[in-house]
Formats: structure tokens, C-alpha cells, sequence
């Protein structure tokens, strides 16, 4: 009898972690720019199966504010059911910017507004607390991020247990002036993956000295190894060409050993330009397109852990009448076995875009 209900123990708990990996989190804020009129940011599970949402956090009661970033600058992460944020003493934020000290937050999921800060990020002269590329470990048991210090980009991992400082690493000799665009911990939650994007000096990855492309790396900075040529990750498209001012984006890991990369193509619009996104087999050498056919511009791109779907935000805007238009910002979540996408959410707002974003996938394994 025993061993049955260890069985259907193991069952239930399999069913139970299948249903938390195919749940959503977004964020959508309110308010203005300013701490008078900033209203608050809202972050959300949406169930993929049922289309049901339900509240995780809210900073509306809380004295500091999320600052939940965009497509570029990510500032909440979620993984294993966890959900960390940078924020900000709701009397220090003007204008938008995060020039005064901030703070990383653990948030809890349940809706009632509780919060647990990790360490705090004193400001850089004339920057900030400057933290960028917010990101998480697999278990949810370290965050890391890179900072400005003196000109200097550096590596921080910190313990989420205890906001103890893990690694501290000058990356110097392997970011260069670069733009670190995207960054993360492979699935053994030891060494990172990261994408450099161009720089103002060095903004066309075909030079033959160019160090854009993408990377893995240990945690402490060392043994940095370049995972292929850049021109390897453009393929040769019929009437286009990679857009020599953009990377290609290294997302995450595939099952079976694969790499998901997105690539932005340039050309005439009969040859249909505009972004790609594609397998790469590094053993063999081999690319495989997947047929991503979401329309608008497509933004927050986040992989499931188990590399199955790949969730984005895509944004369109329609000019309805001279001055007035309408920006949608769409949540959509593409099969990449079965190539088939659907769209789970959509906000609309008039002459200005929705604050929304993606944040990932909220699976407690």
C-alpha cells in the first residue's frame, strides 16, 4: 500500500510541476514619471492551459517601487516558483532614472505585497546604482548582474539565501566596449552564456577583428570561449543579409544539445526582412529555421526551462488619425515542436505604448 501512494505521490507531483511550467509571468505598470503620480507595478501569472491569471505581487502598499525595466534593461527574473527585483525608496525616484541607491528584492508570489530585500546597490558617481542584465540562476538559489565601476564592467553573483556577495569580476578583457545584450546560466546552473552587441566604435560584426557574438563563461570570469564565428550565426537568406549592426541573439538551450538564436535579417520587403529565428547545432554545424510567424516587433524573448516554447511580446502600432495612433503589445508563445504559436494576452494604449513586458516562465522545478 505504501509503495502506491509513493507512486501516486510522484504522479501528482510530476502533474503539479508539468502545470507550474506552462504559467507566464508579465508585469504592467501605472502612473507617471514622477513619485507623486507613479502608481504601481503589477506582476501576474497566466496560466497557458486555462488563460487564467491571478495577482503575485503588487507594489502599490510597498515603500519601494519595482523598476521592472524593458526589452533591453531586464530588472525582474523569475525561476524554480522565485520572482527577484531590483527597486527603489519610493522618495528617491524622480524622472524615471535610478540615480540613487536601489536594492534587490525577493517578491513573494502569493498577491499580498510581501517583500524580502537581498543586499543593496549603492550608486556609482553620475550612474546610479547602474545595475544591468538582471539574471537568475535555475534554482533560483543565485542572482547576478553587471555593473559600471570606475569605467569598468563587473561580474556580481550573489547567494539569494542570504544576499551574500558570491563573485565579484572584472570583465574588462572579455565585455572590451562592448554591449553585453543578453546573459544567463546554462541549465547545469554553473557556467554563463552571453551575448556582445555592438559598441559605437565597433558596429559591424563582419570586421574581421570584431569581438561581437556570443560567449560562455564561468562564474568568477574566466575560461571565456567564443561558442561560434558571428558570421556563422547569419545564415545566407535569399535577398537578405544580417543586419550588420545587430548580433545574433543567443536565447537559451534546446533539448538535444541545440542553441535557439535570433537573427535579424535586412532586405527588400519581397525577400521579407526582419527577425529569424533558428536551431544551431554546434557539432554539426547545421541550422534549422523555426517558422515564427508572430507579427509586429518582437521583444522579450524568454525560453522555457524545459526549451520547448519560447514566449515573446509583440508590438504594433496603428495610426488611426493624424496625432493619434494605438501601440498593442501582445503576449504569444510559440510550440517548437509542434511550430505552431498562439496569442495568450493583448494590451492596448492610445499615442503610446503599453507598460508591459515579459518576464518568463514561473515553473517551481
Amino acid at each position: 500500500m505504501n509503495r502506491w501512494i509513493l507512486l501516486l505521490c510522484c504522479v501528482l507531483s510530476l502533474i503539479c510541476s508539468s502545470l507550474a511550467a506552462d504559467s507566464l509571468l508579465y508585469w504592467i505598470s501605472t502612473g507617471g514619471t514622477t513619485a507623486k503620480d507613479a502608481s504601481k507595478t503589477e506582476i501576474f501569472v497566466v496560466n497557458l492551459a486555462t488563460g487564467k491569471q491571478r495577482l503575485a505581487f503588487s507594489d502599490a502598499h510597498a515603500q519601494f517601487l519595482l523598476l521592472p525595466g524593458d526589452d533591453t534593461q531586464l530588472d525582474v527574473v523569475t525561476a524554480a516558483g522565485r520572482i527577484f527585483s531590483r527597486g527603489m525608496d519610493r522618495k528617491l525616484y524622480a524622472n524615471a532614472r535610478a540615480d540613487n541607491p536601489a536594492a534587490i528584492f525577493e517578491l513573494s508570489t502569493n498577491g499580498s505585497g510581501k517583500a524580502r530585500k537581498l543586499f543593496d546597490i549603492s550608486p556609482e558617481t553620475g550612474m546610479g546604482s547602474n545595475v544591468r542584465n538582471l539574471f537568475v540562476s535555475p534554482n533560483g538559489e543565485k542572482v547576478g548582474y553587471i555593473r559600471l565601476l570606475g569605467g569598468k564592467p563587473y561580474l556580481f553573483i550573489h547567494e539569494t539565501s542570504s544576499g551574500h556577495l558570491l563573485r565579484k569580476a572584472d570583465l574588462t578583457q572579455v565585455v572590451f566596449d562592448l554591449y553585453v545584450s543578453n546573459i544567463g546560466w546554462m541549465p547545469d546552473g554553473k557556467r554563463l552564456f552571453f551575448t556582445l552587441d555592438r559598441s559605437e566604435e565597433d558596429d559591424n560584426w563582419r570586421l574581421p577583428d570584431s569581438q561581437v557574438g556570443s560567449y560562455l563563461i564561468n562564474e568568477d570570469g574566466s575560461g571565456a570561449v567564443r561558442v561560434a564565428p558571428e558570421p556563422d550565426l547569419h545564415p545566407q537568406r535569399p535577398g537578405l543579409q544580417g543586419d550588420p549592426a545587430a548580433a545574433a541573439l543567443l536565447l537559451g538551450t534546446l533539448p538535444g544539445g541545440q542553441w535557439l538564436v535570433r537573427d535579424t535579417q535586412m532586405g527588400p520587403p519581397p525577400a521579407r526582412p526582419g527577425t529569424y529565428f533558428y536551431a544551431l547545432s554546434l557539432v554539426g554545424k547545421t541550422q534549422k529555421e523555426l517558422p515564427v510567424r508572430v507579427p509586429g516587433q518582437l521583444q522579450c524573448l524568454r525560453v522555457s526551462p524545459s526549451g520547448n516554447t519560447l514566449a515573446m511580446v509583440a508590438a504594433q502600432r496603428t495610426d488611426e488619425t493624424p496625432g493619434s495612433f494605438k501601440s498593442t503589445k501582445a503576449v504569444w508563445v510559440f510550440d517548437l515542436e509542434s511550430n505552431k504559436e498562439r496569442q495568450m494576452l493583448s494590451f492596448t494604449a492610445q499615442n503610446g505604448p503599453p507598460a508591459v513586458g515579459l518576464i518568463g516562465w514561473f515553473s517551481r522545478r
